[in-house]
């Protein structure tokens, strides 16, 4: 149905547009179900001669932790060997040592252990 120099058709295609837009913008971003320490305390932070870490928290995370992890509920792995694992290793002791909590966002795979959710980012809270 096209009227008077296709002015129907534009309208429905800026509504459909508007429409599309608003829903990008309202939409969830992270889709995927990741675990999160959410202002969670340091229990220990454990590191092993390959370079491979991970901190337990005192509590479990929270939202929907990855899949692949068997046994460790309150715990997010790094890797040392990295300059994003330096940085999450000294976050964590950093904490640890001065009774702070943290926020830290898993990445919803075990790729640094088989059986820990992998840190994703993650900061100081108090």
């Amino acid at each position: 149905m096209q009227y008077k120099n296709g002015w129907v058709i534009e309208a429905l295609a800026k509504r459909w547009t508007l429409a599309s837009l608003l829903i990008c913008l309202v939409a969830p971003t992270n889709v995927s179900a990741n675990g999160i320490a959410e202002n969670l305390e340091v229990d220990f932070v454990r590191v092993d001669s390959s370079g491979y870490g991970y901190v337990n928290f005192v509590s479990a995370l929270t939202s929907t932790p990855a899949t692949c992890i068997n046994g460790y509920p309150n715990a997010l792995a790094f890797d040392t060997n990295t300059a994003g694992g330096k940085a999450i290793y000294t976050i964590a002791l950093v904490a640890k040592t001065t009774n702070k909590r943290i926020r830290a966002v898993g990445t919803n795979n075990c790729t640094i252990y088989g059986s820990i959710e992998s840190w994703s980012w993650g900061k100081i809270m108090d």
